[in-house]
């Protein structure tokens, strides 16, 4: 009786896209308000047969469009839809979507319709589930209210890190100041914003030098004409959010000058652990526009039907799928200033993706304060290591080693373009767990050398071993000469033998933090 109330024929709305004579005695308001049970889901009929109608049925449109992307055989798979309705959404956190769910009989694939919240008083659907239109540019008020949740709600996991014992940034780092377009030491106790991104070109021509450095210390010193499109868009969207001070390594570090290079990777675990947040440019190389900063940079490309009255979208890729795959995630050095920062704004092809320690928010979705997309995708420093201080007490060797050994499996697996930024590249995350874990009282020195962790495991940090399948050959050497017995002296991805039980098992394996073992260089 219920199904039966469903599929009552509807009128058609003057700009209605055409429905099949299957899709057109549903009615999809009632379906998407009421919902139907996965178990009571409407049969649609062989993908095959959907696929021959996507040009006389909306709905045919999407799910074809859908499913003809996904690169699987198409034969013989059927087709089904229903929908959480509205009462499961109510409360939820991670921010479903008020649509339609369409699930083919084969390798699991289910298809997601997001209503768009435009019509979305025609369901009576809590907003916060709807989806949106995303636009050509990027909202900046929309960015500004992320952060401002963020900052208002979030404070005691997102604001600060325990560990930095109220570190503030030393004055022989430098930042942008958008304003006054120069290059300053950074104020005492400024907000400033980090940018990452990949250099993907040589720089010379805009890279900070000896013989440039005072003239971009003044006002106006530094020439926007001459930077690159990544760069000049990152300072345009800076000044939109309405913050002063930008740091990007090419611009703030002096780079024909090892020892001021020695000096800025010393504190990078502080300039981007202490950044207001970070905006990740994952869509191309430095020479590449920040899609939506500016007009005509980017096209959604956004799969839409209109249905009864209803407005019905494809949901653009998600946060993880699209960074995973991009050249960005590649890079070495782009591993820790996405593992460090507490607010991450990453710009894509498709759209905006805000991420914090607690949430996950996207354009697509109507933004609603409380409630996000999903929990982070990503992890970070601030979630593989003890939450505060008086966790200390019942640690354990294993404590640090496993998230040590994480970020190194995870790190070799990136490429460099320098060969000898292999240490460099890592310093700041190795440096993060130092003063997390009170490695060797706090001495990075002491506590790790040529990338291996020597404090109280060294023998468990030496059990890596090449990955299976991925290319090993021995670094060159350069200025230093790495040591064969560390990680750091083989190209390509390594991983470490499992040292503990699976899921849950608990290991009753102490030991106490003995002194640092003598090192040789060789």
């Amino acid at each position: 009786m219920f199904l039966s109330n469903l599929l009552r024929t509807r009128m058609k709305v003057n700009d209605d896209d055409p429905l099949c004579s299957t899709c057109s005695i549903l009615d999809f308001c009632s379906i998407i308000r009421n919902g139907i049970r996965e178990d009571d889901a409407v049969p649609l009929g062989y993908l095959t047969d959907i696929i021959k109608k996507r040009d006389q049925c909306g709905l045919c449109r999407l799910i074809a469009t859908y499913f003809s992307q996904r690169g699987i055989n198409l034969r013989m798979i059927t087709c089904k839809l229903y929908a959480p309705g509205e009462r499961s959404l109510v409360g939820t956190v991670r921010g479903g979507h008020n649509g339609l769910l369409i699930q083919s009989s084969r390798d699991g694939f289910t298809l997601e319709m997001r209503l768009l919240g435009g019509t979305g008083s025609k369901v009576w659907g809590p907003k916060w589930s709807h989806g949106q239109r995303v636009g050509q540019n990027v909202d900046a008020n929309q960015l500004k209210r992320w952060i401002h949740t963020c900052k208002k709600k979030h404070r005691e996991t997102c604001e600060s890190d325990w560990w930095r014992h109220g570190e503030v940034l030393p004055n022989t780092v430098r930042v942008v100041d958008v304003v006054c377009m120069a290059i300053v030491p950074v104020p005492p106790s400024c907000h400033f914003v980090a940018l990452s991104y990949v250099w993907g070109m040589a720089g010379e021509g805009y890279w900070t030098t000896h013989a440039n450095l005072k003239q971009r210390s003044a006002p106006g010193g530094l020439d926007a004409s001459i930077l690159p499109a990544t760069i000049s868009d990152a300072i345009l969207l800076v000044r939109q959010l309405g913050e002063r001070y930008l740091w990007i390594d090419s611009l703030c570090i002096v780079q024909d000058d090892p020892s001021d290079k020695a000096v800025q990777i010393s504190v990078m675990e502080l300039i981007y652990g202490s950044s207001e947040f970070t905006i990740f440019a994952v869509a191309g190389t430095s020479r590449d526009p920040i899609p939506g900063v500016r007009p005509s940079t980017r096209d959604p490309k956004q799969h839409m039907a209109k249905m009864q009255g209803l407005q019905l979208a494809l949901p653009l890729p998600n946060a993880k799928e699209i960074i995973t795959n991009s050249t960005w995630n590649e890079r070495g050095w782009t591993y820790q200033e996405v593992m460090l920062s507490r607010r991450r704004i990453f710009f894509t092809a498709k759209q905006v993706y805000f991420e914090c320690r607690k949430e996950i928010h996207s354009e697509e979705m109507l933004p609603q304060p409380g409630f996000a997309i999903s929990r982070p995708g990503m992890s970070g420093l601030g979630q593989i290591i003890p939450k505060t201080r008086s966790a200390h007490v019942h640690l354990t060797c294993e404590s640090y080693l496993r998230p040590y050994m994480k970020i190194v499996e995870e790190f070799t697996q990136r490429k460099l373009t320098f060969q000898s930024d292999i240490v460099d590249a890592v310093d700041a995350l190795l440096r993060g767990l130092t003063k997390a874990f009170e490695l060797a009282d706090g001495d990075y020195d002491k506590a790790f050398r040529f990338g291996m962790l020597l404090t109280g495991c060294l023998d468990d940090a030496l059990l890596w071993q090449p990955r299976a399948n991925a290319p090993h050959s021995r670094r060159v050497p350069t200025n230093v000469m790495w040591p064969s017995w560390s990680w750091a002296a083989w190209q390509g991805a390594v991983r470490y033998v499992q040292l503990w039980p699976v899921a849950g098992e608990v290991v009753h394996r102490k030991r106490k933090r003995p002194a640092c073992p003598p090192v040789c260089g060789s």
